[in-house]
């Protein structure tokens, strides 16, 4: 017995010692989970290089009360399960103390409910879905939702005098409704006239929805949707002749780069804006530059002001517990990040200014503050 027992230790100490140690409080793990591959990765990439920009600038100042942080980081391809895989490795083998993801809402949604069970904390940089912080109190958001964002396009576009409103909803895409309805909803208590023709994810040939619209006549068409399904709309609707003010959320970010000739005009929600002329947008942009020799977008501004948001949350930790990480979240407010001045609500979802972008020359433009 004695012998087999000295077999079952040594094998339970080469398990552990080929196994990662676990956090040893020398350092801050933080982990990162985007989609650095596949259809999102425009937005996952400037994710991660965000967080990387403030996470080198902090361990160049040495770090945060004497630890470093290192990042863990992990590529889901924007696909539930590869999101759902590295959350769970980051926990159980990587031991890290706080997760930065997901980039978008379903996959957001579907780690947000893990990192509560797990008592982990977890804020999303730019997942705008309600649900994923609903009820979650270890699960934060930098950016605001998809309600906030369409009530407030809503209110711009009746500061504006347009009467008449054309949507263009996504159906299969819970960010496009969620915007669509809270829009509607505020719209309609505005006057608006609205109508709305609805596609899918796999839709390619807009024609007949757009043609549609060109009967209707309206002022202006909102289409609450991500940058690339975007720019192949208006080019269709370009193409039918049709001429409107174009309204869109924050997922616009990023038409530039293949679609700013033909979206020239639009106006779309967002939080920053590269010529935004205050102190700290211009040192980041700068500073941004310098590392990637590009401008960045709005979601690498948002991965940098999540950093910050943890940053300032454990210099006031009372340790590096969960529970006590959460509580130092909760209580953070009233700084000044690249998006705007934060503040929580109930829900740990920021309430912020919107800043809307013009897209003119084929960049993106700050049109005003609302």
């Amino acid at each position: 017995m004695r012998k087999v027992f000295l077999m079952m230790l040594l094998a339970t100490v080469f398990i552990v010692g080929c196994g990662k140690k676990a956090n040893d409080g020398n350092v801050i793990k933080i982990g990162v989970i985007a989609p650095l591959t596949g259809n999102y990765a425009q937005y996952g990439v400037a994710v991660k290089e965000g967080v990387e920009l403030k996470v080198d600038a902090i361990n160049d100042a040495g770090g945060i009360n004497g630890k470093k942080i290192e990042l863990v980081t992990a590529d889901s391809k924007g696909d539930v399960q590869e999101a759902v895989n590295a959350f769970k490795k980051m926990v159980s083998q990587d031991k890290v103390n706080v997760v930065i993801g997901e980039v978008v809402s379903a996959t957001s949604q579907a780690i947000s409910g893990l990192a509560q069970q797990a008592k982990v904390p977890l804020i999303s940089a730019t997942a705008t879905s309600l649900d994923v912080t609903k009820g979650k109190d270890f699960v934060f958001r930098t950016t605001f939702t998809d309600p906030y964002q369409g009530t407030a396009t809503a209110k711009y576009a009746k500061s504006k005098g347009i009467k008449s409103i054309a949507i263009l909803t996504n159906s299969s895409n819970d960010y496009s409704v969620g915007i669509a309805n809270a829009f509607k909803a505020q719209a309609a208590k505005d006057g608006i006239t609205i109508t709305e023709e609805k596609y899918t994810n796999d839709d390619k040939d807009f024609k007949a929805i757009l043609t549609k619209v060109k009967g209707q006549n309206p002022q202006a068409i909102f289409i609450p949707d991500y940058y690339n399904t975007i720019g192949l709309i208006i080019s269709q609707a370009k193409d039918l002749g049709i001429n409107a003010q174009y309204l869109g959320g924050d997922g616009w970010d990023g038409i530039q780069t293949n679609f700013g000739k033909v979206a020239e005009g639009a106006i779309f929600a967002s939080q920053f804006s590269p010529d935004d002329k205050a102190e700290n947008v211009q040192k980041f942009m700068k500073a941004y530059k310098a590392k990637y020799n590009k401008e960045p977008i709005m979601f690498a501004a948002l991965g940098y002001d999540t950093v910050q948001i943890v940053e300032t949350a454990l210099k006031s930790t009372k340790d590096m517990s969960g529970a006590s990480i959460r509580e130092a979240m909760n209580n953070v407010g009233g700084i000044d990040l690249i998006t705007g001045k934060l503040k929580f609500d109930a829900d740990r979802n920021p309430e912020k200014a919107v800043t809307f972008i013009q897209v003119k020359g084929g960049k993106l433009t700050l049109k005003e503050k609302f």
